[in-house]
């Protein structure tokens, strides 16, 4: 683990800024969609309303957020220059942007040319993501940080999650739109599988190994989990692959060994993560950390859930276990960053057009307000077991979890833009005086 950062090589702000930006509005039509479908949308995992807005978080609010996250901390923290940063940002901004409303609007009128275009989207920005990372991975494989080693493979194998995962969604589209008596379902469970516990898991855990001891001012991860809990999971999710039932060796007793398996490798992080955080040198804990500790109670949650089901095949555990991997462990650590990571990229760059001691650059906690941060997140805390009261058809709920995320999303975006117009404020007032 390294904490120091260099920034010879940052992308310009706007690079990531638009994909964190853009996370909080597809979580706000995410609400509006489940505030104006009601109750209905609760009933099942594969109603089209729930498909819809899955994918609006996995991909409008996770991807996106994750890919502005790698397009800025990768040069930083890893010394790894991803090719044109830039303009590659933009176009797979553009790309999975349109790709994921073009996906969401397909699942609810269930559109066989919409699937298609879809794919071709996000086939297209996707791969073009993967490729440009991994050729930064090459390009800069010498000038890699040694002792960030293993977050880098972390997050290599975190980019190779998601090309599995790609690769079966586009099958899925087409096996979808061109019945070929394959199992969905089977296919479902696999994509789903590689894209949260592969993709958003591994890459989630590689970066906290980061930013965790960084901003949160902790003692480092054991270097014994650093190097091996990461591959671990990797083959764990391989396995669980080839014996599924897309391959001769399926074993449905050894793929839910598998899974026990895979829970402990998540409890291991989670309590390894929570006694850094109690640790930590600051004995008041900020927002950042508040959501870290809602991430991981929920990634303790998911655990529980995912052992269950392998008891009880129930509908609402399906939610349950998607409401608290996808919003309240993986959305809250990423919304809980985006609060340490906005403010301190729009002190950086102002810095860069501010003449130097002008006193003109405001101070971090001045960029963004802690309070203002702090309202939000106690909405975020509400919205978790709402979402998980409206799973299990409590009645009045489904409402109230729709508006508890609007509202907490909607903070979230105007917290995140008033932060970028601090830096735009200064950009136009020393263009006009240079």
């Amino acid at each position: 683990m390294q904490r120091a950062l260099t920034f010879d090589s940052m992308p310009g702000l706007m690079a990531p800024m638009r994909f964190f930006l853009a996370a909080p509005l597809f979580a706000m039509l995410a609400a509006l969609l489940l505030l104006l479908s009601g109750s209905d949308a609760w009933l099942s995992r594969w109603s089209p309303v729930m498909l819809s807005v899955t994918h609006l978080f996995t991909l409008g609010i996770l991807t996106m957020s994750m890919t502005g996250s790698l397009i800025q901390l990768l040069p930083v923290a890893f010394r790894i220059q991803i090719p044109f940063p830039n303009p590659l940002g933009l176009i797979v901004f553009l790309l999975l942007g349109i790709g994921t409303l073009t996906l969401a609007s397909a699942f609810l009128a269930l559109s066989n040319p919409l699937f298609i275009t879809a794919a071709i989207l996000l086939g297209s920005g996707l791969a073009i993501c993967i490729f440009a990372l991994n050729l930064g991975f090459w390009r800069s494989r010498r000038q890699q940080a040694e002792k960030a080693r293993a977050s880098i493979l972390a997050v290599r194998y975190s980019v190779a999650s998601l090309a599995i995962t790609v690769i079966l969604g586009l099958i899925l589209v087409y096996a979808f739109t061109h019945p070929l008596g394959l199992s969905l379902v089977a296919l479902t469970n696999l994509h789903a599988l590689w894209g949260l516990a592969g993709w958003v898991a591994m890459l989630l855990m590689g970066i906290s190994f980061q930013v965790i001891p960084l901003f949160q001012v902790t003692e480092i991860y054991p270097a014994s989990m650093t190097r091996r809990l990461l591959p671990a999971l990797f083959i764990v999710l391989l396995l669980w692959t080839v014996f599924s039932e897309w391959f001769g060796l399926h074993s449905g007793i050894f793929q839910t060994a598998l899974v026990f398996v895979l829970v402990i490798l998540a409890l291991v992080f989670t309590i390894q993560t929570g006694i850094l955080l109690k640790g930590r040198k600051r004995p008041e804990p900020d927002v950042t950390t508040l959501f870290w500790r809602l991430s991981l109670g929920s990634l303790f949650g998911s655990g529980i859930l995912l052992a269950l089901l392998q008891l009880f095949s129930l509908p609402q555990l399906e939610l349950s276990l998607g409401i608290l991997f996808i919003l309240g462990c993986a959305y809250s650590a990423i919304n809980g960053m985006l609060y340490k990571i906005v403010p301190f990229l729009v002190l950086v760059h102002s810095q860069e057009i501010v003449p130097f001691r002008s006193g003109a650059v405001p101070k971090i906690k001045d960029i963004l307000p802690e309070a203002k941060a702090m309202r939000q997140f106690w909405v975020q805390l509400l919205t978790v077991p709402a979402m998980l009261a409206a799973a299990w058809q409590v009645p009045g709920f489904a409402t109230l979890a729709a508006l508890l995320l609007l509202v907490s999303a909607g903070m979230l975006f105007f917290n995140l833009l008033g932060a970028v117009n601090i830096y735009h404020r200064l950009a136009r007032q020393y263009k006009k005086t240079a």
